[in-house]
């Protein structure tokens, strides 16, 4: 399993098995092998940055939605990691899991 924070530190959830969770294990979407970030109606989230976060570069086009796949059984969640500090905004780039 490997933890996932929103750019602003706070702890977003976790990927395991290449499906997206949030920190209850509620399914989220999926990751593809070229670390594109789908939600599980198969809506562009973004792209994985330095490992630990999902962006979404607002100067690229968006991909067309993909078919939506089958919900997993949810795993049991790990425990919570410690928030980390705020990141600088990167220009051109949104955390599409932040809520204004």
């Amino acid at each position: 399993m490997t933890n996932f924070f929103k750019w602003n530190g706070q702890n977003l959830g976790f990927v395991s098995n290449g499906r997206l969770f949030d920190p209850n294990s509620h399914y989220l979407g999926w990751v593809e092998d070229d670390g594109s970030v789908w939600s599980a109606d198969g809506r562009y989230i973004g792209e994985i940055v330095d490992n630990s976060y999902i962006l979404r570069n607002t100067l690229k086009v968006e991909p067309m939605p993909r078919i939506p796949r089958i919900p997993p059984i949810p795993p049991i969640p790990p425990i919570p990691p410690i928030s980390r500090i705020p990141r600088i905004p990167k220009i051109g780039w949104v955390d599409p899991f932040h809520k204004a």
